[in-house]
C-alpha cells in the first residue's frame, strides 16, 4: 500500500519550508519517504526532519544507536537532551516484547544527527537533523545539554533535501537476546550491557568509560575493546576503531607521548595550554597519567581480536612503537621498571587512573600495564610480520617482570612479610602505597606477573579481609594511604579514592580469581548483578562504610564485572582469524547457551561441564577445555588451545550441515581422533589434519576399521576425502 501526502508548507524563523511524504507498507515494514524544499536561505536554530513524540520518559528505556552507544531515558531529566551524530535508533523496552527501529538513508555527502529530550510536558522527543555539514555543538564540545538544545545552529540555502527512514518493529529477544544464561539472571545480563555498558560511548569517534552526562574519556584506561568484547555488537568496534584512529592522529604528540583525556569543555584540572578546543584533547592537571600509554598499545591490541583488520593495525603499528618507546626510555637506571614524571609523593602529582593519590617513580602499575601491552603487542608485531620488534618488546616485558616480582628490599615490588606487591618506591628506595591497593596487585596476578604462591597469598588475603568487612565489591585499598601520600579529599580513610569500591577494575578481579577460585569470581559476578537491579550502577563509585551509591560521574566501566563473566569465565576469547572459547566454569553455569556476534557472524555457544559446542553457518565443534573455530563460506577452521593455526580443517562440497567432535587434537609424538556427523545426502568433505610429525606414517581407521597408511608431508599435514550420508557419524583415527 502507499500513501502520499502533499502540499506540506510552513515556515519558522523567516524560513519557507515544502515537503512531500510517501508511505510505503509492506508487511514487516513502512518507507517514509521525506522530500523537503528549503524556498529561502537562513539560519536553523533547530529542526524536526523528522520529530517523534512519544507520550512519556517510560514508553522506552532507550535507544540503542548505530554507534554502538545508548540514549539511556534515565540520564534525561526533564529538560535536558543527548545528541549524537547516529542515525538508525533502535527503541527498547524489556518490559515488552517489542522494538522500534528507525533506520534513515540519505545522499552520499550528507549528515544526519539525532537528539534526544526530555519534554517539560514528560513527553520523549526524537528529533533528527540532515544537513550538507556534520553539524557542530551549542555547548562546546557537549552531547548533553540541560536544556532542549544540543546541535549549533545551522545554514540553509534554497533546494531540496531527501530522506528515507525505514520502520519496523522487531522481536526484542531477537534483537538484543544473547542467550540463556544458566545460574545467573540473563536479563540482567543483557539489559546491563545495553544501559551502563554502552553509555561510555559519548558519540562517533569518541569513546570512553565514563559517559555522556559528564563528558569525559580517559585515554588511560585499557577497558574499551574489552567492554566490545561482551556488548558483541559490530556498530560498537567499528566506532572504537574510528576512536583509536582519532587517539593516534589528534591526541599523540610527535615524539608519541599518549595525552591523557577528552572532554567536552574546560570543566577539568588540566595542564595550561594543552587542552585543544577543537578535538578536546588534552593534559591532566592531577598528574602526568603514564598509563594513557600501554592503555592505547591495550585497546590497539584488543580492537584487532575484534576486527580482524590487518591494515588497520598496520596503520597503529608506528604509533604504538612510538607509545612503548617513549615509556620504554623512562628507565634511567637499566633495572627494568620505567619510572614516573615525578620522583616523589611531595609534588603533589597522580601517574595513573588512580588519579588523587600521588605515586610516583617507579609504579607498579603503570608498570604492570607496560608489561601487558608489551606482551600483547609483541604478537600483533609477530602477526605483522616485524620478527625483530616483536622479540625486543618481548624481551623487555620479560626483564620487566623479573623486576617486577623482586622483593621491595632487593628493588621490586614483592612485600614478603606482607604478602602483597606495593604501589611504588622512590628513589631513595622509600616504599609508598603499602596498604593492600586493589587493582594494583589484581593487574599484578591478572597480567600474569606475580607467580602461583604470590598469586596464592594476594587473592586469599583480599578475600578475608572482604568477608570481614562484608563488603559487596572489592575496594581500591584495604588500608589508609599515609596522608601526605594523598590529596586532602581523600582523607580520611576511607574516602574516595583511598578506600570506596570502584566497579571499572571488575574484569581484573574476575580474571584473577576465575584462575584461582572460580566460584568466587562468579560470586562477585552476581553481587554486580543484583547492584545493577537495585540501582543500574549509576554512580560513580560506593560508599566503604555502608555501600550506598555516591557521585554523580557515572562509570560506564561499571560494566566490566560482566565483561569479566564473558572473557573470564564463559571464556569468549576472539583472536584475531578465530573465535577462541576458553571457559571456566561453575557447575551450576552448566548449559548456558549464548548467542554471540564477532565480525558479523552470528555464533551459538553452548557451554557444558565437559565439553562445549561453537556454531555457526551449518558448522558446529564440540570439544573439552580450550579451543577456537573459524568459517569462511564452506571451509571451517578448527584451532587447539592458543594456537593460532588451524589443527583440522574441514570443506564441505555444499550447503549440508557438519559437526565435528575432536576426541583427541593432532600431536607431534602420537596421532588424533574426532567424529563427523553429516546433514544431508551424499555430502563430499576434505579433511586437512595438521601438526603431525613430519614425514611420519599413519594408519587411518573409519568407523572402527583400518583403511589405509597416509604420509604426512614435511609440514605435518595430510588430507582426507570422504563421502558422508544423510545422519551418519564417522569417527576417524590416525594413528602412527
Amino acid at each position: 500500500m502507499r500513501v502520499w501526502v502533499d502540499e506540506i508548507a510552513y515556515t519558522g524563523g523567516g524560513i519557507g519550508v515544502k515537503e512531500q511524504w510517501r508511505f510505503t507498507v509492506g508487511e514487516e515494514r513502512i518507507d517514509w519517504q521525506i522530500r523537503r524544499t528549503y524556498l529561502n536561505s537562513g539560519l536553523i536554530e533547530d529542526t524536526y526532519f523528522p520529530g517523534w513524540d512519544f507520550t512519556g520518559m517510560d514508553t522506552w528505556t532507550g535507544g540503542l544507536l548505530d554507534t554502538g552507544g545508548v540514549a539511556w531515558c534515565r540520564y534525561l531529566p526533564p529538560g535536558c537532551s543527548y545528541g549524537a551524530h547516529t542515525g538508525e535508533v533502535t527503541f527498547f523496552n524489556p518490559g515488552e516484547n517489542a522494538c522500534l527501529r528507525v533506520t534513515p538513508t540519505v545522499a552520499d555527502g550528507t549528515h544526519v544527527a539525532s537528539r534526544f529530550s526530555h519534554q517539560p510536558s514528560g513527553l520523549f522527543s526524537f528529533a533528527q537533523s540532515v544537513t550538507g555539514e556534520e553539524l557542530g555543538t551549542r555547548q562546546n564540545l557537549c552531547r548533553f545539554t540541560r536544556s532542549l538544545g544540543v546541535w549549533a545552529p545551522f545554514q540553509v540555502e534554497p533546494g531540496t533535501v531527501e530522506m528515507t527512514l525505514t520502520l519496523r518493529v522487531l522481536d526484542d529477544e531477537a534483537v538484543r537476546g544473547r542467550g540463556d544464561f544458566a545460574g545467573l539472571d540473563g536479563g540482567a545480563i543483557v539489559n546491563l550491557l545495553d544501559t551502563i555498558g554502552r553509555y561510555g560511548v559519548v558519540d562517533r569517534r569518541i569513546m570512553g568509560g565514563n559517559g555522556w552526562l559528564t563528558g569525559w574519556v580517559c585515554l588511560h584506561e585499557p577497558f574499551f575493546a574489552q567492554m566490545g568484547l561482551a556488548i558483541g555488537d559490530p556498530a560498537y568496534t567499528a566506532n572504537l576503531a574510528a576512536t583509536l584512529d582519532d587517539w593516534r592522529d589528534l591526541a599523540m604528540t610527535p615524539e608519541g607521548r599518549v595525552l591523557s583525556r577528552w572532554h567536552h569543555d574546560t570543566g577539568d584540572n588540566m595542564v595550561p595550554g594543552t587542552y585543544n578546543p577543537r578535538t578536546g584533547y588534552y593534559e591532566c592537571g592531577w598528574g602526568y597519567t603514564l598509563d594513557s600509554q600501554p592503555d592505547y598499545v591495550i585497546n590497539v591490541s584488543e580492537e584487532f581480536d575484534l576486527t580482524g583488520d590487518l591494515a588497520w593495525l598496520r596503520g597503529h603499528k608506528e604509533s604504538c612503537e612510538r607509545a612503548l618507546d617513549w615509556l620504554l626510555a623512562r628507565d634511567s637506571d637499566q633495572d627494568g621498571l620505567v619510572e614516573m614524571m615525578t620522583d616523589s609523593h611531595t609534588k603533589g602529582k597522580a601517574s595513573d587512573w588512580i588519579d588523587i593519590v600521588w605515586a610516583s617513580w617507579e609504579n607498579s602499575f603503570v608498570n604492570a600495564a607496560l608489561y601487558e601491552a608489551l606482551t600483547l603487542w609483541s604478537e600483533r608485531e609477530r602477526i605483522l610480520g616485524d620478527t625483530a620488534r616483536a622479540e625486543r618488546y618481548r624481551a623487555a616485558g620479560a626483564k620487566l617482570r623479573e623486576a617486577y616480582c623482586r622483593p621491595i628490599d632487593e628493588g621490586g615490588f614483592w612485600d614478603p612479610q606482607k604478602g602483597w606487591f606495593v604501589y611504588w618506591r622512590e628513589p631513595d628506595n622509600s616504599i609508598h602505597g603499602d596498604n593492600l591497593v586493589t587493582p594494583v596487585n589484581f593487574a599484578a596476578v591478572a597480567y600474569g606477573l606475580a607467580d602461583a604462591e604470590q598469586s596464592r597469598r594476594v587473592l586469599e588475603q583480599i578475600e578475608t579481609r572482604m568477608r570481614a568487612e562484608k563488603l559487596f565489591f572489592w575496594p581500591l585499598c584495604f588500608e589508609s594511604y599515609r596522608r601526605e601520600e594523598v590529596h586532602a579529599n581523600n582523607w580520611p580513610f576511607p574516602r574516595y579514592e583511598n578506600g570506596d569500591i570502584f566497579l571499572p577494575w571488575g574484569e581484573l578481579g574476575v580474571r584473577a580469581y576465575a584462575g584461582y577460585d572460580r566460584e568466587l569470581a562468579l560470586a562477585y559476578v552476581k553481587r554486580v548483578l543484583d547492584r545493577y537491579q537495585q540501582d543500574g550502577l549509576s554512580y560513580q563509585r560506593y560508599l566503604r562504610n555502608d555501600q550506598r551509591g555516591a557521585g554523580d560521574d557515572i562509570l560506564a566501566g561499571n560494566c566490566m564485572t560482566i565483561v569479566g563473566l564473558y572473557r573470564d569465565i564463559f571464556g569468549i576469547r576472539p583472536q584475531w582469524n578465530r573465535l577462541r572459547l576458553d571457559p571456566r566454569l561453575t557447575p551450576e553455569l552448566a548449559g548456558t547457551q549464548l548467542r554471540y556476534r564477532l565480525r558479523q557472524k552470528r555464533y551459538g555457544i553452548t557451554l557444558e561441564a565437559e565439553q562445549s559446542v561453537i556454531a555457526t553457518d551449518g558448522f558446529r565443534v564440540r570439544a573439552e577445555g580450550s579451543f577456537a573455530v573459524d568459517v569462511s563460506e564452506n571451509r571451517l577452521s578448527c584451532f587447539q588451545g592458543d594456537h593460532d593455526q588451524p589443527a583440522l580443517m574441514v570443506t564441505r562440497s555444499g550447503k549440508g550441515k557438519v559437526e565435528i567432535e575432536m576426541s583427541d587434537w593432532p600431536d607431534i609424538q602420537g596421532g588424533c581422533r574426532w567424529r563427523v556427523t553429516g546433514s544431508g545426502s551424499s555430502l563430499k568433505i576434505h579433511q586437512e589434519i595438521r601438526d603431525l610429525q613430519p614425514n611420519a606414517n599413519y594408519q587411518l581407521e573409519i568407523g572402527g576399521m583400518a583403511t589405509q597408511t597416509l604420509r604426512a608431508d614435511t609440514g605435518g599435514g595430510l588430507m582426507i576425502d570422504y563421502t558422508l550420508n544423510e545422519g551418519d557419524t564417522v569417527e576417524f583415527v590416525l594413528r602412527p
